[in-house]
């Protein structure tokens, strides 16, 4: 065959095959301030390695075919072509009517894994879903773990627990999730988007650096709480005993000495109140905020965790002392949407008595 009869026989049938060879091997680079789609499509569809390879035999072989008018590479041809088709079928049987569901823990910190239950439901009335990946949607500040899941009956749901962690505080809006499957072959990898937007409130930074442990050796000083008569354990006092008083109470050493009954009082809880106080001052270095954000956090879940009573005094916000997780989660909500104040300076964190 001479090569004025070759080139017509190779790009003459096919060519379908040879445009599709060269989107997937061709390099294309994405146009400078191009706009998103009006019409996006339900599925998304890409060559992974063994698929690009699948696709270049399929192209040696359909070229020959074609110029050899072999018998045997036409069907070998049209076999790989089916397997292509069968494919495609499979893999949106899985994807179909498959959705999925995210629980967020109640507290989420920033910098730390958030361990999130990911509800995975199969829809379909007969047919099962089988191996495909759930990840959360690309955002920035978010480390998502994807979820991978083997088999889901009809009908039937499955959960499963991801890691997320989070860069940055304050309210983080979330994408939805992608289910993606290269089930059966490993040809493609077909995916669609579900849609899943949820708000989460990301706390600061509890870690414990070297800068929070000097901030917690340098105060408070002095003396942080008043002894006064209450229902506590220690003794405060006797007194004469009435009538109604617990016999328990009675302090028999002191009434055999005194030859009368005396009765114990006793102190409040000693509640030790400190605040933490936080010179928000704004600064050209982002960064060195925010590790100033993290020490006030740490700082004062370190005190409420000692027990003490917890206020925190910023340029723009103050909280009266208060113990408890309650009271922590009010000190680290208003440090999650804490922002620099007008005044230049560097942001620095210190304790003082309540």
């Amino acid at each position: 065959m001479t090569l004025m009869n070759i080139r017509p026989a190779i790009s003459a049938p096919l060519p379908w095959l040879l445009v599709l060879a060269g989107k997937v091997y061709g390099k294309r680079k994405p146009a400078p301030g191009k706009r998103r789609p009006l019409l996006k499509l339900p599925r998304s569809l890409s060559f992974t390695r063994e698929g690009k390879w699948f696709l270049g035999v399929l192209l040696l072989i359909g070229i020959s075919a074609i110029n050899t008018a072999n018998n045997l590479l036409y069907l070998i041809v049209t076999t790989l072509l089916s397997l292509i088709i069968v494919s495609g079928l499979i893999s949106e049987s899985t994807l179909r009517k498959v959705s999925a569901s995210r629980t967020f823990p109640r507290e989420i910190y920033r910098g730390s894994p958030a361990i999130v239950r990911v509800a995975v439901s199969n829809r379909k009335r007969f047919l099962p879903s089988f191996s495909f990946k759930v990840e959360a949607q690309s955002a920035e500040g978010l480390k998502a773990d994807p979820v991978y899941i083997l088999k889901v009956a009809p009908g039937d749901e499955v959960v499963r627990t991801s890691m997320y962690t989070f860069g940055v505080r304050g309210k983080f809006t979330l994408p939805g999730v992608r289910v993606s499957t290269r089930f059966p072959f490993g040809l493609f990898v077909k995916g669609k988007d579900e849609r899943d937007p949820l708000e989460v409130i990301v706390f600061p930074s509890l870690k414990v650096t070297k800068k929070t442990t000097v901030i917690l050796r340098s105060g408070p000083s002095g003396d942080l709480f008043t002894s006064v008569k209450g229902d506590g354990t220690d003794i405060y006092g006797l007194r004469d005993i009435n009538e109604g008083d617990d016999a328990r109470l009675i302090h028999w050493k002191s009434a055999a000495k005194a030859s009368k009954l005396l009765v114990k009082e006793f102190e409040e809880e000693k509640v030790k109140k400190v605040f933490v106080v936080f010179k928000n001052f704004s600064t050209g270095d982002s960064e060195a905020f925010e590790e100033a954000v993290d020490e006030a956090s740490a700082v004062s879940n370190a005190f409420i965790e000692r027990g003490y009573s917890v206020g925190l005094k910023t340029l723009s916000v103050e909280i009266p002392p208060g113990r408890g997780r309650t009271q922590l989660t009010r000190i680290l909500e208003a440090l999650a949407f804490i922002t620099p104040a007008d005044k230049l300076g560097s942001p620095r964190v210190r304790v003082e008595n309540a």
